[in-house]
């Protein structure tokens, strides 16, 4: 198994051709972007992309005139958005810092984080990460951090992972024959393919590996295997992170419509606010 320089010390695949495959095809969404152009025009710049990879959200935003840094503990995916960024004419401040670990040079009136928090699966980095965070946030800034929760998309399948007799049977999972193969731009194609190794429901901890392979000319050239962590958060215990860190009006929305979230929304938006 080879693993891209990182992956194994952060806990995630967002490396090697994982982070090409990124880079790729990952588009943002007119809802994300809708939404995150109000929260800065509502609550100011400059803003933080916090897990910005390889700049799907923070190219869109720095071309519609917004003042966004990003963070990200990838130098692969960093390395994408600077190409991307300078192609585009940006020249924007990106840095290779991990959540827990972030140190930057000036404070924020908005920090957003999409789809990254738990990524690493440690609980004790996560609550650092959310310190960090407010620590970054000039007074009365904003912090939105989207999650999908635990139970989105499971299949009674995957839920009976939660027991232990079947999981003990289940896993690891056997690696699928085929997976998710897409043409780059240049006449490549990736290949990615993933399995659920481990679920510990103590613990609140799954563990992924992902197989990236890339294909040309119909033969695989190169193959990478990266393994994930997630650390599975429920939303009220992200609302007690961001309260005991010291966050104020804490508040759950239903994805990127602004609404209250209900007992039926699977994404979340948890918006918090640092005091003054």
């Amino acid at each position: 198994m080879t693993q891209a320089d990182g992956s194994a010390a952060s806990g995630t695949w967002h490396y090697g051709l994982v982070a090409r495959w990124w880079a790729e095809f990952n588009s943002p969404t007119d809802a994300e972007l809708a939404y995150l152009r109000d929260a800065i025009e509502r609550h100011g710049q400059p803003a933080l992309d916090l897990g910005c990879g390889t700049g799907r959200l923070l190219l869109p935003l720095l071309a519609a005139g917004f003042d966004v840094d990003g963070a990200d503990v990838s130098s692969d995916m960093l390395a994408h958005a600077r190409s991307a960024a300078r192609r585009a004419g940006f020249s924007p401040t990106l840095l290779a810092q991990a959540t827990h670990e972030l140190d930057l040079p000036r404070s924020y009136k908005v920090i957003f984080s999409v789809g990254t928090f738990g990524l690493g699966g440690n609980r004790e980095n996560e609550r650092e990460g959310i310190q960090r965070a407010l620590r970054h946030l000039a007074p009365g800034g904003a912090l939105l951090l989207n999650h999908e929760l635990p139970y989105a998309g499971l299949t009674e399948q995957q839920w009976a992972l939660w027991l232990s007799d079947h999981r003990a049977r289940a896993l690891p999972r056997d690696w699928p024959e085929t997976g998710n193969r897409k043409r780059t731009a240049d006449g490549d194609e990736i290949e990615l393919t993933t399995r659920t190794v481990e679920l510990d429901p103590l613990g609140q901890r799954l563990t992924l590996d992902m197989r990236a392979r890339l294909w040309r000319d119909g033969v695989v050239v190169e193959e990478e295997t990266h393994r994930l962590h997630i650390s599975l958060y429920f939303a009220q215990e992200i609302v007690g992170l961001l309260r005991e860190a010291g966050f104020e009006d804490v508040r759950i929305e239903s994805g990127y419509t602004g609404r209250p979230a209900t007992a039926d929304d699977t994404e979340v938006m948890l918006v918090a606010r640092r005091p003054g």
